[in-house]
């Protein structure tokens, strides 16, 4: 019974601390989730009739968030945090609902060029 509540504290201190430690590392995960993105939109754009309604819905969601942060910079460190974070959870999702779409098309039979990025991604 200890040995549960000392877990269970010690998960629960990881829950509140880990936002603090996230914050600096937003940016590189946002750089390293666009890059990421990119080469499974290469892919994507070969076969766009083939993309799930929620894939589109997501980097839509994306597109729209991007354009929104650089309509209205912002100024306040807070603000920053807030675009960033929300643009890590915008490319994970789109990530996410897009990869199943990318492996249809990477399991057929596709163009060279297509061929090198889907061996890019390892699924």
């Amino acid at each position: 019974m200890r040995k549960r509540i000392w877990l269970n504290l010690f998960l629960c201190s990881f829950i509140v601390t880990s936002p603090v430690f996230a914050q600096t590392n937003d940016k590189k995960a946002v750089f390293l989730l666009d890059s990421h993105l990119q080469i499974l939109f290469k892919v994507l754009n070969s076969k766009p009739d083939i993309i799930s309604k929620t894939c589109m819905d997501s980097l839509k969601k994306l597109r729209a968030l991007k354009e929104q942060i650089k309509r209205t910079p912002s100024d306040s460190d807070t603000q920053q945090d807030i675009n960033i974070a929300m643009l890590k959870d915008l490319y994970t999702n789109s990530i996410q609902f897009c990869t199943t779409d990318v492996q249809n098309i990477c399991s057929h039979r596709v163009e060279p060029n297509i061929r090198i990025e889907c061996k890019k991604l390892s699924f």
